[in-house]
């Protein structure tokens, strides 16, 4: 039976090669000779994945902070007025906009801001982010647990479906914003589980534990008590995300642990972290013929793919990579050797500022500055940079170290110090089975075991197994609204085609009506309701004069927007356009703060909107 695994995962892992061999055939040519000279396998693999989703990207129009093409001729609405620029307020309208504790208290429920006590009487502060195995067994178990808790009420799948496709995030792969994209795309997920719990911090995976042992497949990481591993056909079947379905919920997650491949190594972040330009950082890694900096094979977008590769399964496929949880927390590691650089190598204010010149020859106009980081929409690559990240939501937990004189400061029990191969370091420990030979300290480097004859044999003591939860006593988090048109003549738009003809306006506008997005507690049918719980709040506050593109849409009751349809708003003529802007609102209680001003109301109503702020 072991022989027969041997031989299928063997064959998984030759198949995948053959289909990248193949992949040669549908990247560029300039791709293809950068491809041809990656110095390893897992490069190569990494790079061709990378040229093909720029060849993908550079057909996909991207939104810039300027003017934008709404639904009609040239930046012509329907009924012949101008669309405004994008608008920059980054107000948050949903949970996941946040960037700082204060905000989030609000959508939590709490009191006292920036000093925010939840409804438990509990403190919600940044969030710690610690290597996977240093956690302590109760973080751990409470984070799986809520990983379960967001799988089952739908949240971790919306967000992984996310990364799938290149139309909607063009900018996540493939050029310089690929460290700021995979921020702010991470961040999203540590706040969906801290919905569930607010103590929880994403945890990262540092791979290079792992990739000193003479065979890093049977890293502790890959056993039954953390990641676990594959079965004979690729699904994971152990750990504590065993029989995890795909985002799809078509079947099991897969993996191919070490079918080809590496993860990361300390020369690796020593090499990044020792350079001092932000463009080995920040790099095109998808140039074409005649781009002037193209990047070197050392830089992180490059190297991040190692780990990918050597997990295998659907982590190997960017489209796919999102079915495995691993993969946020191998991003958690990557970002925090980005902040590591970051903090050695530039100023304050060169961390929000440096970003490299747009360059179509060295990336596709996804990747400018400028550019809306799609989809998450109103941010631009440049946002991605914000010291806000790291000042206010969260940190990172040393990476573990150790010395002769401190052998426990690996701080795990998965971990142990390995005195035999230069200046002492963290190591993973061994599964039982493993090959534990070169060692020459006797270090304690089986997991629940003992090295014998050079094989990690099992002790006395049984190993444990931490089995995926199936009932959870947390409770889910309440439903919250993520999903909202910016605009009232969205589903009109939507109805004549927009969608299709002019996706790059309408999914980061109409998200709804093009169904880029399903809302949960809401019918986006009902002409005349209020979307959001906070309609009224809004309104008193003035929120249906200051932002009427959003309010008409999302709150029509609170606004006194019911008079007319959205059809009547939208789709007549331009005479009855203005005739209904000069009369329609002064009709109504002019002492609701709808009620002002009601030729700029309408004359913005077609502009791109700005949300109610939620302080």
């Amino acid at each position: 039976e072991r022989e027969r695994e041997k031989y299928t995962i063997k064959g998984q892992s030759m198949l995948w090669l053959v289909l990248y061999n193949l992949f040669d055939l549908l990247v560029s040519t300039d791709g293809q000779g950068i491809c041809d000279n990656a110095p390893t396998p897992a490069l190569r693999i990494t790079c061709q994945q990378i040229t093909n989703w720029d060849a993908n990207t550079r057909a996909v129009r991207p939104t810039v902070r300027a003017l934008v093409s709404a639904p009609g001729t040239a930046g012509i609405s329907p009924l012949g007025v101008g669309i405004s620029s994008v608008a920059t307020s980054t107000t948050p309208s949903t949970v996941y906009d946040c960037l700082d504790i204060a905000c989030l208290c609000g959508f939590f429920g709490g009191t006292g801001g920036s000093s925010c006590t939840l409804p438990n009487g509990r403190t919600l502060s940044k969030a710690i982010r610690k290597e996977f195995r240093v956690m302590t067994d109760d973080e751990r178990q409470n984070y799986i647990t809520a990983m379960w808790t967001i799988k089952g009420n739908g949240d971790y799948d919306e967000i992984g479906r996310i990364h799938s496709q290149f139309i909607t995030s063009p900018g996540a792969h493939s050029g310089p914003a690929f460290l700021p994209w995979h921020r702010e795309y991470i961040k999203r997920l540590e706040i969906a589980l801290r919905r569930v719990d607010p103590s929880i911090a994403l945890p990262y995976w540092d791979s290079t534990l792992d990739s000193s042992l003479p065979n890093p497949a049977q890293s502790c990481i890959w056993g039954n008590e953390l990641m676990g591993t594959q079965g004979s056909g690729g699904s994971v079947t152990t750990g504590a995300f065993r029989n995890w379905l795909t985002v799809d919920g078509s079947r099991v997650f897969t993996r191919n642990i070490g079918g080809t491949g590496n993860l990361l190594r300390d020369s690796d972040i020593q090499t990044i972290l020792s350079s001092s330009d932000f463009r080995t950082l920040l790099a095109f890694t998808a140039p074409q013929m005649g781009c002037p900096n193209p990047a070197p094979w050392t830089v992180l977008e490059y190297v991040h793919g190692g780990p990918h590769v050597f997990t295998g399964g659907d982590m190997l496929i960017t489209t796919s990579a999102t079915n495995d949880p691993l993969f946020f927390s191998h991003h958690s590691m990557i970002d925090n050797v980005w902040e590591l650089w970051r903090i050695a190598q530039q100023s304050r204010s060169q961390r929000e500022t440096q970003y490299p010149s747009d360059n179509s020859l060295c990336s596709s106009t996804s990747h400018f500055a400028n550019t809306t980081m799609a989809p998450f929409f109103p941010k631009v690559n440049l946002d991605g940079l914000s010291n806000a990240y790291t000042d206010n939501l969260y940190q990172y937990d040393p990476r573990p170290t150790c010395t002769s004189s401190n052998l426990n400061g690996c701080r795990s029990k998965y971990l142990f110090c390995d005195l035999s191969h230069g200046s002492p370091r963290c190591a993973s420990k061994i599964n039982i089975g493993g090959t534990c030979s070169g060692y020459t300290n006797n270090e304690d480097r089986c997991y629940l075991g003992q090295c014998i004859n050079n094989i990690c044999a099992m002790a006395p003591t049984p190993t444990p197994t931490t089995q995926p939860p199936t009932d959870t006593t947390t409770p889910v988090a309440p439903s919250q609204e993520t999903c909202y048109n910016e605009q009232q003549c969205c589903a009109l738009w939507a109805s004549r085609g927009e969608c299709s003809r002019n996706p790059t306006y309408m999914n980061l506008w109409c998200k709804a009506s093009c169904g880029v997005c399903t809302p949960t507690t809401y019918d986006l049918s009902t002409e005349c309701s209020d979307r959001s719980a906070r309609c009224a709040e809004w309104a008193q506050r003035g929120e249906c004069r200051s932002n009427p593109a959003w309010m008409t849409e999302n709150c029509r009751q609170s606004c006194n927007a019911c008079g007319t349809t959205r059809s009547q708003a939208c789709g007549g003529s331009l005479s009855q356009f203005f005739q209904f802007s000069q009369h329609s609102i002064s009709t109504r209680n002019h002492g609701d703060s709808c009620s002002k001003n009601s030729f700029s109301f309408f004359q913005t109503s077609l502009v791109p909107a700005s949300r109610p702020s939620k302080s």
